[in-house]
């Protein structure tokens, strides 16, 4: 017997607990459908600290991103300060999100996981089948990105070196009561 999956929204309060925790601060984790130029300006400081230049987004980009039916955007703040961001929206497949970015400051709390375990969570509540994602598979540090992401039950689906790897979740009860016990649960 499969055990409940708590709610988005306790989630979302238990997976700030967590991090509170974790990083001896005040972790407060922001859920919005839209981007206001506040949020830009965090989401473009994280950006341009996390990833060379060829693969920031500017405002423009930011701003045709949160048009697209089924926008989320979770932004994490440490002590008032915002350390990472994940968005996401929804797929051209039936079914699916695509799950856009995840950039954190703080590497190895697993910051950028609970914020990308609360996404998929959310697309799971509300009917996605899917959860898919585009990336290279190795990054400039050398951490091998599909082998990260297989961990959390992502295949690929497909690879192209000009477009970089696809890889897909299906969402599962199981597979979802995993990523909220490894990444969210506070207990």
């Amino acid at each position: 017997m499969t055990e409940t999956i708590p709610p988005f929204a306790e989630s979302v309060k238990e997976a700030e607990s967590r991090l509170s925790r974790l990083l001896n601060g005040r972790c407060k984790i922001l859920v919005h459908h839209e981007l206001d130029v506040g949020l830009m300006t965090d989401i473009e400081t994280i950006d341009h600290e996390k990833f060379r230049r060829e693969l920031w987004y500017d405002r423009d980009e930011l701003d045709s991103r949160r048009q697209r039916r089924g926008f989320l955007c979770l932004i994490a703040r440490l002590d008032g300060r915002a350390v990472a961001f994940d968005y996401g929206y929804d797929d051209e497949e039936e079914g699916t999100f695509f799950s856009d970015t995840t950039a954190t400051l703080i590497e190895g709390k697993s910051v950028g996981s609970t914020l990308f375990a609360l996404e998929i969570l959310h697309s799971y509540e509300n009917g996605y089948e899917y959860t898919k994602l585009t990336t290279e598979e190795v990054d400039e540090e050398g951490r091998p990105l599909t082998r990260i992401w297989g961990r959390l039950g992502f295949e690929i689906v497909s690879s192209d070196p000009s477009e970089g790897v696809e890889m897909r979740l299906k969402h599962t009860p199981q597979g979802i009561r995993s990523l909220y016990d490894r990444y969210i649960s506070d207990k």
